[in-house]
């Protein structure tokens, strides 16, 4: 196992190491643990990196992971063989093929809590599939991972040591959470089994498979693995000792800001502070006592955080305390896009409001209402405009900050793995 285990993460294009686990074995516990120690890229990263695709971006992906023919004609025979008849099995089946070509154009060491065996789990069992064939899937697993350098981790723990964890657990998303324990107990059991038909399709498929107990707490089980992987890239000890522990991140309305302070405060282990939200927590509560500026000069006097956003009344409270300032300086058209993206998000999750403007619109004028939309957005393209040719003349007055200024978001990305 040892010389297996050297070759983990040799030098390659891209070095996946997959978690693979029932629920409550702790896979994002351990995952967000790992990358406290290691330059490894997530679920997470992944995510904010698609999320910043534009249209044209995710169907060039997607076209291109449909257009591997074997790919594609190996998902259909499983599809068919294991008779999904979920629409969200024959979804999730689908979005799994882009998924390989997506992750196929990345680089570097990735670490993942939720990977193609795991989305090969909730595609069966989405339909209600009890028994997989190891042969036939072991197709299927072949060509997902066709040219990844890939190892598969099994946190391994018993169905009961699982079910339990589940339902103790309040933050759980999955398919076995708020089932009845009699109930949770029955379908982890039986899921399990699901469980070790697909580890023996991995090993057919030729996948490097190594199982770690994951009974004891989730800092045992992450240490356990750091040892597995002993060539995964670290920070060194200067890069951590120098690493920022007050920052700001500014930019224009849209830029992204929201998105990068929650990602370096959870990179850093820093507390997180958005001052939209301090400010709605101030206004109008006479018994706390605080003011907005009050309440930030309070927060700005620790010795760790990542501030959200800018003020004008309180920014030197924050600046004249941080160590460095994060400053997005996008292209306009970004930030437009961005703007635009963000007020399409808020009108779908709206409904029942959306509901009662067009109500006010039929009557009052659904002319008017409609101008009055597309003021705000306009009101919000111009106090862009105003923020980014401010930030500059702002920043330089602050002699103590060091600043990182952020002109593309591949630069970002680049500056966050780095960090």
């Amino acid at each position: 196992m040892d010389a297996q285990v050297s070759q983990i993460c040799r030098t390659s294009p891209l070095n996946l190491v997959e978690l693979f686990a029932l629920p409550g074995a702790g896979k994002s516990t351990v995952v967000n643990a790992f990358a406290q120690q290691a330059l490894v890229a997530t679920r997470k990263d992944f995510s904010a990196e698609w999320a910043e695709c534009s249209a044209l971006q995710r169907l060039a992906h997607v076209g291109g992971a449909i257009a591997n023919h074997r790919r594609l004609a190996a998902a259909i025979r499983f599809g068919m063989g294991s008779r999904l008849t979920a629409r969200e099995s024959r979804f999730r089946l689908t979005r799994l093929v882009a998924k390989s070509g997506w992750l196929r154009s990345r680089s570097g060491v990735v670490l993942l809590d939720q990977g193609f065996l795991q989305d090969i789990w909730s595609i069966l069992l989405a339909s209600n599939v009890a028994r997989a064939d190891p042969v036939q899937l072991s197709s299927l697993i072949r060509s997902l991972y066709q040219g990844i350098d890939a190892t598969i981790v099994v946190l391994d723990v018993e169905p009961q040591t699982a079910s339990a964890r589940v339902g103790a657990r309040t933050y759980g998303k999955s398919r076995f959470d708020g089932l009845l324990e009699g109930q949770l107990g029955r379908s982890i059991e039986a899921a399990s089994a699901l469980h070790k038909q697909i580890m023996e399709a991995a090993r057919l498929a030729g996948l490097k498979v190594l199982v770690v107990d994951a009974s004891p707490p989730a800092d045992v089980v992450t240490d356990r693995l750091m040892t597995l992987f002993p060539a995964a890239p670290r920070p060194s000890a200067e890069r951590t000792s120098q690493r920022p522990r007050r920052i700001s991140v500014v930019g224009a309305t849209g830029s992204g800001k929201t998105v990068l302070a929650r990602q370096i405060a959870e990179r850093l282990n820093l507390p997180y502070r958005e001052l939209d939200e301090v400010r709605r927590q101030t206004l109008g509560r006479g018994s706390s006592g605080q003011t907005f500026d009050t309440r930030v000069a309070d927060l700005a006097l620790g010795d760790e955080w990542v501030f959200d956003g800018h003020y004008r009344e309180v920014r030197h409270l924050i600046w004249s305390r941080a160590e460095l300032v994060v400053w997005l300086n996008y292209p306009l058209y970004i930030v437009a896009l961005r703007l635009i993206r963000r007020f399409r998000r808020k009108r779908s999750a709206s409904a029942s409001r959306a509901d009662r403007r067009v109500a006010a619109a039929v009557t009052d004028g659904s002319v008017a209402a409609e101008g009055a939309s597309w003021r705000k957005r306009l009101g919000r393209l111009a106090r862009t405009l105003r923020e980014r040719s401010a930030y500059g003349r702002l920043l330089r007055d602050y002699s103590n900050l060091k600043i990182v200024e952020m002109r593309s978001i591949e630069a970002t990305r680049q500056w966050l793995r780095d960090l």
